[in-house]
């Protein structure tokens, strides 16, 4: 069930959209992971809901993609997907924040109740109507499908709209790989039968 509304209290409104989602959601469709609230403050706000002059909570919109941090102080938490970070985040996306989390401003700077959200990595959605929209190169490691204008495009494992390139690796003497066609011997004898397959790269 789509869901738009619009909260107001004597400070902001806040907008709550959970019109990317596409029918009814499943509980076993999310994890449980700890975000990094820090990293969805931008000087274009475009994470954020219920932003005002006189604001003292914001919120998280539902939706946004998120990314596991991969280095760095953050290691294995999870931050809004950048395609210009350096921390891992310019990966993939792993999944979709699952509801909007309140930050709380203060004057020691942001704080969350519990930065321990759900992290939606299955299922149906609309991604026109994410609140960021990842570009069209972006990898979905994932398991969600994209339904737009009765069409389904899964999202998950490749960069949306492709499909995945397998590279055979080459054989060693360990482990099995691609080796070329040989070529039939010059002579019929064991030394030209190991040339053959030496030039094959069958024989090391």
């Amino acid at each position: 069930m789509t869901i738009e509304m619009v909260k107001t209290s004597g400070v902001v409104t806040h907008e709550v959209d959970d019109s990317w989602r596409y029918g009814e959601k499943n509980s076993n469709d999310s994890v449980s992971v700890v975000i990094v609230p820090e990293l969805f403050k931008t000087t274009d706000s475009k994470y954020l809901t219920g932003v005002g002059p006189k604001a003292t909570t914001v919120y998280i919109r539902s939706g946004i993609p998120l990314a596991k941090i991969t280095s760095g102080t953050n290691k294995d938490m999870y931050g809004p997907y950048d395609k210009t970070a350096t921390d891992g985040r310019q990966t993939a996306i792993a999944g979709l924040l699952e509801s909007e989390v309140a930050v709380n401003i203060t004057l020691a700077g942001w704080d969350v109740d519990d930065p321990t959200v759900g992290m939606t990595y299955r299922g149906d959605i609309v991604k026109s109507k994410l609140p960021v929209v990842p570009e069209e190169g972006a990898v979905w490691d994932c398991d969600l499908y994209d339904v737009e204008n009765d069409s389904v495009t899964r999202l998950a494992g490749v960069a949306s709209g492709s499909t995945a390139s397998y590279v055979l690796p080459a054989a060693t003497s360990n482990a099995l790989g691609g080796v070329k066609k040989v070529a039939a011997p010059s002579e019929d004898t064991v030394a030209a039968l190991k040339a053959a397959l030496k030039s094959a790269g069958i024989l090391a």
